[in-house]
């Protein structure tokens, strides 16, 4: 595994708390001799020197958060066994798993392992709980609003990466490979890179990206669903989406995108759905009439501990931001 994805991976990096991940992020960026600014806690972005002013924007966002769990309860009944200490806690995000799932809890004290479980006749948050060694909840000093993760386990067979945060750390490592090719592309843009916040929960990074970045064209990168019935099958490349909870392409922007790829040799898919979404939503929103182009990869199993991706569409994805550069 590309060794910027196996760390990115591994940070704990939760809705609001994704720290971990923009700081590996700014890392690889300046490595790379892209300037890079904060804003707030809810963006951050880097920019090719020497800047071109007078060039049009091309902005390449992704976000840096997966579904997670915040502690809620300090005490949860029935109590645990001895020598064990049990949490409420609450989804940020729609994280999914079945029965018990290995996780990580993180406190001003450090990061400590236990297991998610919910319990099977509660339906609701008040039937899902962490628990752990009691000395080390003593030791971890735990409060609300503390973070829960799935443990960041990965494992590889063939074409195939299973791993959990692959949404969206893959978009995140992405934008660790446009940072290190762009200076290679023909393109009359000053691209902008882009990380946000939260789009997990609200998704108020990416507004807040678009209100101070104000690019001319957007390319989301995330992930989507792998589906038999729209024909969008791992390993047959990158996905245009084109119609869901966050955009509406029309047939001739579609159109242009196809033939972008097309002249590039890259494969592409394409999608229609209505539900779900990713930071596209928040350009329009903010005013902005840059045409928002989402370039998703396919995997199975979204927001578990183990979703699924193939590495012949990670290497495909930069091609396909790179023909969107030149030639859109």
């Amino acid at each position: 595994m590309d060794a910027r994805l196996q760390r990115l991976i591994g940070c704990h990096s939760t809705p609001g708390d994704e720290d971990e991940v923009r700081d590996l992020l700014e890392s690889c960026w300046r490595e790379e001799g892209w300037s890079v600014e904060r804003y707030g806690g809810y963006a951050t972005v880097a920019r090719a020197l020497p800047h071109v002013p007078d060039r049009p924007v091309l902005l390449v966002c992704a976000h840096m958060d997966s579904p997670g769990y915040s502690v809620d309860r300090l005490r949860v009944w029935p109590s645990p066994a001895s020598g064990r200490a049990c949490f409420g806690v609450t989804e940020l995000g729609s994280p999914e798993f079945e029965g018990s799932a290995p996780a990580v809890l993180k406190t001003r004290q450090g990061k400590f392992r236990g297991m998610l479980s919910s319990l099977a006749d509660v339906e609701d948050d008040s039937g899902l709980r962490f628990e752990m060694d009691a000395a080390e909840a003593a030791q971890g000093e735990v409060l609300q609003g503390d973070r829960v993760c799935f443990l960041p386990q990965h494992k590889r067979t063939g074409h195939v990466l299973e791993s959990p945060f692959l949404d969206d750390r893959l978009g995140c490592w992405l934008l660790t490979r446009v940072a290190a090719e762009a200076r290679a592309w023909q393109t009359n843009y000053q691209v902008v890179l882009g990380a946000t916040a939260s789009e997990e929960l609200g998704g108020f990074g990416a507004r807040v990206l678009a209100a101070q970045v104000r690019p001319d064209l957007v390319v989301v990168v995330d992930t989507t669903y792998e589906s038999a019935e729209q024909g969008v099958w791992l390993g047959q490349g990158p996905v245009l989406t084109l119609s869901d909870a966050s955009v509406l392409l029309s047939p001739s922007t579609r159109d242009r995108v196809r033939a972008c790829m097309a002249g590039a040799n890259v494969p592409i898919q394409t999608e229609v759905y209505n539900f779900s979404g990713t930071d596209a939503r928040a350009f329009p929103q903010q005013g902005l009439m840059c045409p928002v182009l989402p370039v998703l990869v396919p995997t199975r199993r979204n927001h578990s501990p183990g979703e699924t991706a193939d590495v012949r569409d990670l290497a495909a994805w930069p091609g396909a931001v790179r023909a969107i550069a030149e030639n859109f």
